[in-house]
Parts: structure tokens; C-alpha cells; sequence
């Protein structure tokens, strides 16, 4: 009976060096996935600040905060009757604000015309010699813009700055 004592104690010593051996995987697969998760932070922020770039860019679309200016203070001359226009394309609804800084002729007017989502849209207003004239937009790639005057001798001269907002 006395060789049983060795045996237990030798079958403890086992148990306890296979137990400090599982305790080192384990702590080296601890340290491993450590820092492999706190290379992964930095990509996660970086992904978070993307993230709310976008999502601010957004609330502005959805605000009419953003802002493109079209034309700015271009200066176009026509004959009498006459009408100048341009060609834009708008990925976001909002509305386009046309400037008539100056004009030659009291009879100017602004018109916007486009087709968006089977809506055919088409208005003209008056601005007299200077003037703003706001129009609502919906998304289209050929909105036609123009300023002209319904003058029935003289030529007209105005100068227009035409910005988007969505």
C-alpha cells in the first residue's frame, strides 16, 4: 500500500501540469484575440465616422440644407419675344431659385419646365426688371431653365444667378 500514495500523487502532478498547460492556451489565446480585437477598434471607428458623415450629409438633403448654384450672375442677351434658357439635372427633390439681378425690360419673366415620375411640369413668372421667382423641383436629369422677356421690339439684357436647394 504504500505505492499507492506515489500514484495518487503522480496522477495529481498530471493533472495539475495538463491543467497549467490548458491555462496557458487558454491565456495565449486570450492575448491573441486581444490584440486582434484592438486592431479591429481603429476600423471601427473609422467606420462609425463614415457613418455619420453620411448620415449628416442626409438630414441635410432631407432638410433642404444643401445648396448648388446653377449659373452665377451670367449675363445673356435675347431679342424682343425671346427666351434664353439652360439644361440641368437634379438627383434630389427640392426647389431652384432664379434670380433676375438685373434686367433691360420690365417684361422679364423666368420658366422652368421638366418630367419627373410621369408629372409634367411647366410655369413661368414674372420677375419685371429684377426679381426672384422660386419653382419646386423633383428629381429629373433634363430640367430646362431660362429667363426671357416678352418684349415686342426691343432686345433684353438680364443677369440671372439660378441655385438649387435640396
Amino acid at each position: 500500500m504504500s505505492g499507492q500514495p506515489i500514484k495518487k500523487r503522480v496522477a495529481i502532478e498530471n493533472v495539475a501540469f495538463a491543467l497549467g498547460i490548458i491555462c496557458m492556451i487558454l491565456a495565449a489565446g486570450v492575448v491573441v484575440l486581444y490584440f486582434s480585437l484592438s486592431l479591429q477598434i481603429p476600423l471601427l471607428h473609422s467606420q462609425i465616422q463614415s457613418l455619420t458623415t453620411q448620415n449628416n450629409e442626409l438630414e441635410e438633403i432631407v432638410d433642404l440644407e444643401k445648396s448648388i448654384i446653377w449659373k452665377s450672375s451670367r449675363m445673356v442677351t435675347q431679342p424682343a419675344g425671346y427666351w434664353t434658357h439652360w439644361n440641368f439635372s437634379a438627383n434630389y427633390a427640392g426647389y431652384v431659385e432664379v434670380w433676375v439681378e438685373t434686367s433691360t425690360s420690365s417684361n422679364t419673366y423666368v420658366r422652368v419646365i421638366y418630367s419627373s415620375y410621369g408629372v409634367r411640369y411647366d410655369s413661368q413668372l414674372s420677375v419685371g426688371a429684377s426679381g426672384k421667382a422660386v419653382f419646386p423641383i423633383l428629381p429629373s436629369s433634363n430640367i430646362v431653365i431660362g429667363v426671357g422677356n416678352t418684349n415686342s421690339v426691343d432686345e433684353a439684357t438680364e443677369t440671372v444667378t439660378i441655385t438649387y436647394y435640396y
